[in-house]
């Protein structure tokens, strides 16, 4: 990962013993040690983990990978509690200042120090089950309530999305910079094009940049995939051209933001889960200008 990091990883059969896996880890430790000896690198005991990373056959003890700290299990509850423990206080922080600042900048506030924490590993428990993710939504929520500005205010008036809308565009945007070709050349082995869909007969017309989302392989843990980014294709998968056509991420992120502004203005009751697997709707009910 960085020239001070090594990371070794290996897939195992679902079918293969506990056993077969721990002892085929201790050897893969051993060697790796050994690889040191020999290379004069020492190893920090202190940072070495061995672990098994499964949604019910966990082992290991939750570990960070680039700054997030990952559960062996998945559930993503470990890196979403350490940073809510430095939000709450932060949040009350502002609150107590909103005799001296507008709403505007109490606002500005909140996106300066909350948001870069929030969102910082967005990517990593994106996955995350809907009540972890809202304990985050929720803290916004009462961020609001304290201000007695209505989420449809904050969001007209503010630009003060709510923290689901934000992950769900940050993931698209993500999509969509390897549509570009962007991205690290991982996403386009992860994401490859799906020239199948696009020529297959469908009710509904679809863009002519469909990417693969790797459904059919799925036979187990459904749910896990369903709130993953795989699922997020779909919802890509399901754009307008217009928006796909979008040159940069920020135009693309744009147009996706004055659609859910736009649901929002016509008082739409599910404009909250917008461009999420969850919410259906006609895209092209909203003329959005690309400018």
């Amino acid at each position: 990962m960085f020239a001070d990091d090594l990371n070794v990883f290996e897939e195992f059969d679902r079918l293969v013993s506990m056993t077969t896996v721990v002892s085929t880890l201790g050897i893969c430790r051993k060697r790796a040690h050994a690889w040191g000896r020999t290379n004069r690198v020492t190893f920090d005991p202190a940072k070495e983990h061995l672990v098994i990373m499964h949604p019910s056959l966990s082992r290991g003890a939750a570990f960070r990978l680039l700054g997030c700290t990952m559960d062996t299990d998945l559930r993503m509850h470990s890196a979403i509690d350490e940073f809510m423990s430095k939000i709450r206080p932060k949040i009350t922080a502002i609150l107590r200042t909103r005799a001296y600042y507008s709403t505007r900048d109490l606002i500005g506030q909140f996106k300066t120090h909350i948001w870069g924490l929030i969102e910082a590993h967005n990517g990593g428990y994106f996955h995350a089950t809907s009540s972890l993710l809202e304990k985050i939504d929720h803290a916004q929520e009462r961020f609001l309530r304290e201000l007695e500005v209505s989420p449809e205010q904050a969001l007209l008036d503010f630009n003060f999305a709510p923290p689901r809308i934000r992950r769900n565009i940050a993931v698209l945007g993500l999509i969509h910079k390897r549509v570009l070709g962007k991205c690290h050349p991982t996403y386009e082995r992860l994401l490859p094009w799906y020239a199948d869909r696009f020529s297959a007969p469908r009710s509904m017309p679809c863009h002519s940049k469909q990417l693969y989302n790797h459904n059919v392989e799925i036979s187990h843990q459904r749910s896990l995939y369903n709130r993953s980014i795989f699922a997020m294709v779909d919802v890509y998968n399901n754009l307008t051209q217009s928006m796909v056509d979008s040159p940069t991420v920020s135009s693309f992120q744009s147009c996706l933001n004055k659609v859910v502004k736009a649901r929002c203005e016509s008082a739409d009751v599910t404009w909250t889960l917008s461009f999420s697997r969850d919410c259906e709707f006609d895209l092209d009910a909203y003329e959005i200008d690309d400018e």
